[in-house]
């Protein structure tokens, strides 16, 4: 089956690197309507701005509705065939430990922490009830010319077996997706038969 793009959210995605749309097509004055209507506003990154419609760009532009929608579909579909920079990266951390929740970014690191490994932070001991945390995940957005890379922590160590199993529980059923962000993690045990009563 061959997925029809929608030129809606072509237009969506290009907002979310309009630097590198401009980068690679701002030289272009074919394109110099189209993209000084996507570089006017932050449209991505401001919501307090919807997104517009491409009757909004039309009649801004006065390119019509045919070159509007060949010109956001040239642009997208090019952009595949070509290299993306994503040259600024940001490193968010979300830290959690017992329902009490911090939070740092960092714009330079050696080496990216990897889920399973432990992490000492001992400038979070007051904030968050100890200094130590392991990965439980790591998520990389792309946006702009900025690669954000949000390294999730959880107080305690990390326990290769625990980690199996609970992810095992959520593919079975076992408990929610819910119920893994609502339930401390004794709770969750408990609730599997991993922990006796207490």
């Amino acid at each position: 089956m061959e997925n029809k793009i929608s030129v809606k959210q072509i237009l969506i995605d290009l907002l979310s690197i309009r630097e590198q749309v401009f980068k690679k097509y701002g030289g272009n004055d074919e394109y110099k309507d189209l993209l000084d209507f996507l570089m006017a506003k932050d449209y991505y990154n401001d919501d307090d701005l919807p997104f517009p419609t491409l009757k909004q760009i039309e009649e801004a532009t006065g390119l019509g509705t045919y070159r509007t929608r060949r010109q956001l579909e040239t642009i997208y579909l090019e952009l595949f065939d070509g290299f993306l920079d994503f040259k600024n990266v940001v490193i968010n951390f979300n830290v959690e430990y017992f329902k009490t929740y911090g939070y740092f970014k960092c714009s330079n690191l050696t080496y990216i922490p990897r889920i399973g490994e432990n992490i000492r932070l001992p400038f979070f001991t007051a904030k968050m009830g100890t200094d130590f945390f392991y990965v439980t995940d790591i998520r990389h957005t792309f946006e702009g010319n900025t690669q954000h890379i949000e390294i999730i922590l959880k107080g305690g160590f990390y326990n290769a077996y625990w980690h199996y199993r609970k992810h095992k529980a959520l593919e079975m059923g076992e408990i929610g997706l819910g119920e893994q962000y609502n339930l401390y993690e004794h709770q969750m045990k408990r609730r599997l038969g991993l922990k006796g009563k207490q």
